[in-house]
Formats: C-alpha cells, structure tokens, sequence
C-alpha cells in the first residue's frame, strides 16, 4: 500500500471515516493522522500514552453516535447497501464507521494526539503542533471553523471538501441545498482559504441522485440524521476519490480560481424546505 504523503486532521465524525475508507479504496495509507479531542480538562493526572487514547474514544463514541445507532437499531443496513450499489462502492465500505476508533491507526504510518480543550481549531497547541511540522498538505475533516493563523501558515494546504459545488452553493446543508435546486448532489474539493468556500477549486463532482427507502415511522430529525451520517459523508468521499484516481496526490495539484461573484452562502435549510428535500430523496 503506498504512502499518501499528507496529514489528516482527524476530527472525529462519519465525513472523516468516509475520508479515510475511499483513501484506502484507492491504495493508499496516509503519513499521518493527527486526532483532535476536547480533553475537557479530564484525566491530567493520567499517562498521556493512556489518557489521550481514551479520551480520543470518548469523543469518537460521542461524535459517531448516530451511525451505531442506526446500526444496532437496523436502520443503516438498507442505506449503506443502497448507497454502495448506486456508487459502486465495495460492499465493506461502511465497515470503518462502525469499528473502535483505535483501529483507525491501521489508516496512517504516525498516529497523534492533539487536546485541543474548549479551544477547537484556534487552539494554541494544535498552532504550535502544525508549525513544527514545517510544509505540508492536510486534509481538513471538520469541526469547525480553522483559525486564519493556522490557513496562512507559511508552505502549507488544507485540503476540503465541500458537499456542493461551488461557486454555487456554498455554506450549510450543501447537499440538501443542491437536491432543491439542481435535482441532484454534488461537492467540490479545494484548498482552504480564510475566506468561507472560497478556495482555489481543484475539482468538482455532480452525482446521481439516490433514492433511499423511508424507515417506518422515522420523523423528520431521523431521516436527516441518516443523510449527514452516511449518504452526505460519501458524495464528499467521492469527490475525493475523484482527485486522488486523477493525481494520486494531494498536495501542489493545478488549480482554478472561483467566480465568487456567482455564488449565494445558504444557511441551514428550514424544516419545511428540508421535509420538501427529503421527501425526494426516502421514497
């Protein structure tokens, strides 16, 4: 398996599980994950070789609680299948979200720790982390907003993907926003500026629609939190998948500038307009 020479930035959650199982579909391992955790100020007595691990699990059990959720209730099964036969994906490929976040190492050739607190990404410990390493690609997985001291640091880039494509459709629920108003999902991977979605783009990707079967009985909340748990992480995987066949890298790709000027940042959909969305998507 070959080295993708490129940090992530673990931030815990089904996007980064996503990212991680089409890195290993297309052949590679990674130089190295680095997980950020909110260590809450818990354990500081502990071995950091014992606490950070452990702390790492808290988080991912809390991060990832709807994907075993819908996994141990049966409502995952006939999404995940439904959505491995639209795009082709190996039946296992959803296997990642659901293991011990421990064995996420098996993914990199360096696993490491960053407790960031209560400070996210303009914590001075992940600052100072990033500086050390000097150049280098990341790829971003989310969690929030990243610190303009950390976008601008010298010889580095922070791959994203957007789950829309931009210039388009930039801000929240890019997927849903995308399935109102072009009939179908798309993303859009680039290299992250301080500026919202409005990076250098290096690709864009519009998929087929799917069509999900509707769980009896599942509300509205259900229904989205089935979305951003497995059908929203993978429309971003492949557009990341897209770039890694296309260059077998990540980092110095050839870029293009966004029309900005052609864009609208949508907020997060309304319950009416997401049910309108979603009534398109679980039949």
């Amino acid at each position: 398996m070959q080295t993708l020479n490129c940090t992530v930035l673990l931030f815990e959650s089904p996007i980064a599980r996503a990212y991680l199982a089409v890195i290993k579909q297309c052949g590679f391992r990674v130089k190295r994950i680095i997980k950020c955790f909110n260590g809450e100020q818990k354990w500081k007595w502990m071995p950091k070789s014992l606490r950070n691990p452990l702390l790492c699990t808290k988080d991912s059990v809390r991060n990832n609680y709807w994907p075993n959720t819908f996994q141990h209730n049966g409502l995952a099964k006939p999404i995940t299948e439904r959505i491995c036969e639209a795009y082709q994906l190996p039946a296992d490929f959803f296997d990642i979200f659901f293991v011990n976040d421990q064995k996420l190492s098996t993914c990199a050739n360096e696993v490491l720790y960053c407790d960031w607190e209560t400070d996210g990404w303009k914590s001075d410990t992940l600052f100072q982390l990033l500086q050390s390493f000097g150049s280098e690609t990341y790829l971003f997985t989310g969690g929030g907003l990243v610190a303009r001291r950390i976008l601008t640091l010298p010889n580095t880039e922070f791959v994203h993907v957007h789950p829309a494509v931009l210039p388009y459709i930039r801000g929240a629920d890019g997927l849903l926003w995308s399935t109102l108003l072009n009939g179908k999902p798309g993303a859009s991977c680039f290299y992250m500026v301080p500026e919202l979605d409005e990076g250098h783009l290096i690709t864009t990707a519009a998929c087929e629609p799917v069509q999900l079967a509707k769980p009896q009985s599942a509300d509205l909340k259900t229904l989205y939190r089935l979305i951003f748990s497995f059908y929203d992480p993978v429309i971003r995987a492949l557009c990341l998948q897209k770039v890694l066949k296309q260059f077998g890298t990540l980092s110095h790709l050839p870029t293009q500038e966004q029309e900005t000027h052609l864009g609208i940042t949508y907020h997060f959909m309304h319950p009416l307009l997401q049910k309108k969305v979603l009534d398109k998507i679980f039949v």
